[in-house]
């Protein structure tokens, strides 16, 4: 159970898990742990292997608590002597508190633990070891959040039914998003389904008040609840789950909330709370589901989505809450009286210490019927489309901050009708789940834009933020984004913003201090440790920021994190710049800065490698880390420098399937590594059968590089007419390619439309050097999850091990091979430059510069296929060379010819030609500054030979193909009748893959 081996398993899933935390900020609290890890894991171990173990008694082992924001009730200043508000939050907040009387308004904190980090990875060795046996007992058609990532291959415990809990992913939980929206999405077609029918039903939402801080874990070894649950526990396992719950225990004594309520409380921020928190409803999933048959029934932790066929005493909520309270009695009562009138009281025999109510003003009861509920469901799911959309498209932010602020709905007095689900109508909810979509797209263009290039559209939005975020009620609804901000501010330079930031932080609290219950004395201490939280958050959001650039951080950005003193003077905040840098140093290593540490890591190959910690000397820890499969990247992908090991091994963001290929591109010749790597660097194993990437068949005279799946019988192309001026390609020549805030909105606009087209097609492609690498890969993975490839020019960059400038096209192709959506990408190098390029190269930039040219297999065309489609592609003038055009003749279905090309007539009757002698569709995309991007076919009648052909224009556009490929197919094995397509031509064979 304690094994050094579990322990570090453990510590990978706890610190993942961290990472993700809202609650408490342990960047430098795991930097400093990774550290040493190897004898920090053995010391916990001595601990954990005592034979009276002292550990769950001590709070420094365990750790200390904090408050964090929770809402503030401003109705004692409701008037009802006319309406008259002020649109400053700040100034209405001040002028209502002055109108009241000055009465305070009532401010709600809540109580989190800061665990230290072993105690995060003994909850989390608890988990992997004794939790999953309890969340096995949750039945997966009720119970939808916080449910463990399972598979098939556990190496812990045979006794349960189900596979135990995935090893090998960094996560412990499984995603948020899909279960959410799996739980949402079979109420709303329970009820449709239902309605359709004919049948009149009641849709009930309902959650439970204060849930974990009135929630005692004790039950969880109760005779009672572990017979309930049929779970027989082992005495280690016992004996382990007493300690974790006498730590619990000994932890909430410390805290000022257990005088309020002493019967105790599960822990906010520990990841052994959500198992702790979700075992406690089993019992109530299974009485709803036997004893009131649903049409539907699911539980999101505590949040109940319930669907019942109508009855004709169901004529009000009370009379719906006594229907439910009678089928379940004894374990449900409705309150007749006093403050808790309606509500649902919840008393379950093996939970006595535990208060849970169904609060009434959170419960929301919809009688539907016929084509009034109809309506009522299309409309949400309406919204629901318009919300998906938001993550489906490329980031595009409006221009104004009065755009912004309607678009994540901050200046907007109805939000609520703006809901997503039947119990998501509060404004506030909406409005930071509005915002959220608008601060995401912000980070992005952050990532992808040179900082000075949208100045402006970042003052508009520090202006939105001061106008609706930085005001009293904003310091309670939006604490998990105000830090966000501030790195944002520091990642892009804006100092001085990020100074007033913190100053205005501080004005609120004052103003909070003096209008609301948290000056009063008993409210003090607990917004002290608030306001102590805010700068924890933001500290670490400065030192996150700050691994973006570790040699340009100055004396401005050490004075904008010293700021954070105003807040808490007892937070530690680095004293000089080494300092500073050191510690982000620090953070960018464990993979906890802005930017991942793969990033790092591939970008920049010519540097020194890190010192590495020590690597564990047990042959156990190292084989169930799978240290063998970086040593073995090390050999095949000699270009790699030494990484820094336990950024790898311990990732809060692994390698993407399509980053691996590019980081490693001979795995992509060997299936088998391909699948280790995946496992290695993500801990999900490939479900499929299917091989993917080049073949290794000596026989075959050019490269094959397969992606399997289903076939999608015609071809849908996006030909793109998309300008790139000589100043860009002069730009990205020198190395500072154009990442302007024009271009990138043209970009994203283009992409944005193409996948919002009702005909969606299958593959996008842009010219010779038309994009940035970085906004293409960007571009690609979000393509490849609508299911849509794309084939693109990239800018001029640099080769990371030759240094020399390459000319690539980007290939993403769309797959499932993993066993979910994904894409895998090549760099495909052109062969040889142009004849006037290499010469308008060397006099631009004054000197020799060495031009990437692929050699052996690489320097011929590759055979690309995709889901039974075969296609290859040309960059430009490899097109005029007759030998690449040969290769390909009876091999391919299309050509792809990428260019940049102002000798336009050539080049048309190159294509023409080509569609001819190669027997195959010619997709031409062509600089828009010149024009004639189009698909020619082999077609038997002149006017289907272009089936789309543009040219000119003031702006980027698109034109979708479609070609029969397999119609012609069927007419090169055999003659047809009325044959859509010329012959072939004499000579000319069908590859053993097309047929």
């Amino acid at each position: 159970m304690f094994s050094l081996v579990n322990l570090y398993i453990a510590y990978r899933k706890a610190k993942a898990e961290a990472f993700y935390e809202k609650t408490h900020f342990h960047a430098l609290a795991f930097t400093e742990y990774e550290q040493n890890l190897d004898a920090n894991l053995k010391n916990l171990q001595s601990r954990l292997l005592e034979d009276r173990a002292t550990w769950p008694t001590e709070l420094g082992f365990i750790g200390d608590y904090a408050y964090l924001p929770k809402s503030v009730d401003c109705s004692a200043w409701d008037v009802t002597d006319g309406h008259f508000r002020a649109l400053d939050p700040r100034q209405d907040w001040k002028q209502r508190f002055d109108k009241s009387e000055r009465k305070l308004a009532n401010a709600a904190l809540r109580l989190v633990i800061r665990p230290t980090v072993n105690f995060q990875i003994i909850s989390a060795l608890w988990i992997i070891v004794v939790g999953h046996l309890f969340d096995a007992s949750l039945d997966q058609k009720t119970s939808f959040g916080n449910r463990l990532r399972r598979s098939s291959d556990s190496i812990f415990d045979e006794r349960i039914s189900t596979s135990g809990v995935n090893l090998s992913t960094p996560g412990i939980f499984t995603p948020y998003i899909s279960a959410y929206r799996d739980w949402r999405e079979r109420g709303l077609l329970s009820i449709e389904n239902s309605l359709k029918e004919g049948v009149d039903i009641l849709a009930i939402t309902m959650d439970i008040e204060k849930f974990y801080h009135r929630a005692s874990p004790d039950f969880l070894l109760k005779d009672e609840f572990l017979k309930s649950i049929e779970l027989k526990l082992k005495e280690n396992e016992k004996k382990f789950t007493q300690q974790l719950l006498d730590a619990i225990m000994n932890w909430y004594r410390s805290t000022p909330d257990y005088n309020d309520r002493p019967e105790g409380a599960i822990p906010v921020g520990l990841s052994a709370s959500k198992i702790i928190a979700n075992v406690l409803l089993v019992d109530f999933d299974r009485k709803i589901t036997k004893n009131l048959n649903p049409i539907y029934y699911g539980r999101y932790v505590d949040d109940i989505f319930l669907v019942l066929e109508s009855k004709d005493e169901d004529c009000d909520a009370q009379h719906v809450t006594e229907r439910i309270a009678k089928v379940l009695a004894p374990l449900v009562a409705v309150h007749k009286k006093g403050r808790n009138l309606g509500s649902l009281t919840l008393n379950l025999p093996y939970a006595k210490n535990s208060e849970l109510i169904f609060a009434a003003p959170k419960q929301k009861i919809f009688s539907l019927s016929s084509a009034h509920g109809l309506d009522l469901i299309y409309q949400i799911r309406d919204q629901i489309r318009q919300q998906s959309s938001e993550y489906r498209l490329l980031p595009s932010i409006p221009e104004s901050g009065t755009a912004m602020a309607s678009r994540a709905l901050l200046a907007t007095p109805n939000a609520a009708l703006q809901a997503d689900a039947l119990r998501k109508a509060d404004v506030v909810s909406v409005r930071r789940l509005g915002f959220s979509l608008l601060l995401s797209d912000i980070e992005t263009y952050a990532l992808d834009l040179s900082p000075r290039s949208w100045q402006s559209l970042r003052k508009e939005f520090y202006g939105l933020i001061r106008r609706h975020l930085i005001t009293p009620s904003g310091f309670f609804d939006y604490f998990s984004y105000i830090h966000r901000i501030f790195g944002l501010m520091l990642s892009c330079g804006d100092i001085k913003q990020a100074k007033k930031l913190i100053k205005d932080l501080v004005d609120i609290s004052l103003i909070l201090k003096k209008t609301t219950s948290l000056g009063q004395e008993s409210q003090k201490a607990r917004f002290q440790l608030c306001l102590q939280q805010y700068a924890l958050a933001l500290l670490q959001a400065g030192l996150q920021a700050a691994t973006l650039g570790l040699e340009n951080l100055g004396r401005d950005y050490l004075g904008a994190i010293q700021k954070l003193k105003q807040l808490d003077e007892n937070v530690n905040i680095p004293e000089d710049i080494y300092s500073l840098k050191s510690l982000a140093r620090k953070v960018l290593l464990s993979d906890w800065g802005r930017r991942p540490y793969k990033e790092y890591w591939f970008e920049n190959q010519l540097t020194t490698d890190e010192t590495w910690p020590k690597v564990p000397c047990s042959m156990e820890v190292k084989r169930h880390l799978r240290l063998d499969i970086i040593r073995k990247i090390q050999r095949i992908a000699t270009n790699l420098k030494v990484p820094y090991w336990p950024a790898l091994v311990f990732p809060t963001r692994p390698l993407r399937i399509d980053e691996i290929g590019l980081v490693a591109p001979a795995v992509l010749s060997d299936s088998k590594l391909f699948r280790q790597v995946i496992h290695f660097f993500r801990g999900a194993k490939v479900t499929t059968n299917h091989s993917i990437g080049f073949l290794n068949d000596k026989g075959l005279p050019i490269n094959h590089f397969i992606v399997s799946g289903r076939s999608r019988g015609d071809v849908r192309i996006a030909v793109t007419s998309w300008e790139t001026s000589q100043d860009q390609w002069v730009a990205a020549a020198r190395g500072n390619q154009d990442r302007s805030l024009d271009r990138y909105v043209k970009f994203n606009r283009l992409i944005n439309l193409i996948l919002k087209e009702q005909k969606r097609p299958d593959y996008i492609v842009m010219p010779e050097l038309s994009i940035p690498l970085r906004w293409a890969l960007r571009a690609a993975r979000k393509l490849s999850t609508n299911g849509i490839s794309m084939l693109a020019g990239v800018e001029y960059h640099h080769d990371w091990k030759t240094n020399k400038l390459r000319n690539d096209s980007l290939v993403s192709l769309t797959t499932y091979w993993p066993g979910y959506a994904s894409n895998v990408v090549v760099l495909q190098s052109k062969f040889e430059p142009a004849h006037g390029e290499e010469k308008d190269l060397q006099k631009l930039l004054k000197k020799k510069t060495e031009i990437y040219k692929p050699n052996g297999a690489k320097a011929k065309p590759t055979i690309y296929g995709h889901r039974n489609f075969y296609f290859s592609i040309l960059i430009c003038s490899d097109l005029t060379n007759i030998s690449n055009r040969n290769y390909l003749r009876g091999e391919i279905d299309a050509l792809f010819a990428l260019e940049w090309n102002q000798d336009t007539k050539t080049f048309s009757a190159l294509v023409e030609s080509s569609a001819n002698d190669l027997h195959a569709f010619v997709v031409q995309a062509n600089n828009r500054c010149f024009g004639d991007s189009r698909i020619r076919a082999p077609a038997v009648h002149d006017y289907a030979r272009d089936v789309v052909q543009v040219k000119g224009g003031v702006s980027d556009y698109y034109v979708l193909g479609e070609i029969d490929y397999e119609r012609l197919r069927a007419e090169q094995r055999c003659k047809e009748k009325k044959p859509l397509f010329k012959p072939a031509p004499i000579g000319y064979k069908m590859s053993k893959f097309r047929k």
